[in-house]
């Protein structure tokens, strides 16, 4: 007999309203000018595969928050945010910051993805298998 599930992809396990403390924090600390994707919070959150969940929270917020939310981009460096109305606006307030689109509408991720350095990765809390698994993942 085959399970209901079968086939199909799992939710990431996530803890609520912790998961989204968590995601605001590391987006609080997201510099001027730089950027992380989307997969990249939700792995330093804890949660690499929740990259969805993570635009979910950003949709809560809505684009009013002063959170730098629009230095959170897909991870081909593009904006997602088009699809719900937004993506005039982030593209505005990136290009304010001094980061330059491609004709694709792609940022440069070589020069403006932030690696988080390794004293926040432990002030986050982070396990120290994460933490290593960010290392091999992410390659810094």
């Amino acid at each position: 007999m085959r399970s209901s599930t079968a086939g199909k992809a799992r939710k990431p396990k996530t803890d609520g309203e912790s998961f989204v403390e968590k995601v605001l924090a590391v987006v609080a600390k997201i510099p001027l000018g730089k950027v992380l994707t989307y997969g990249q919070v939700a792995t330093l959150v804890g949660s690499p595969r929740a990259a969805r969940i993570v635009g979910g929270v950003w949709l809560r917020l809505g684009p009013e928050s002063r959170l730098p939310w629009q230095r959170v981009i897909n991870a081909q460096g593009k904006l997602s945010t088009y699809r719900v109305g937004s993506g005039p606006e982030q593209r505005r307030r990136l290009e304010a910051e001094g980061l330059k689109f491609n004709r694709e509408g792609a940022v440069d991720l070589k020069r403006h993805q932030w690696w988080p350095p390794e004293r926040l990765l432990k002030a986050w809390e982070l396990d120290e298998d994460l933490v290593a698994s960010i290392h091999r993942r992410f390659g810094w």
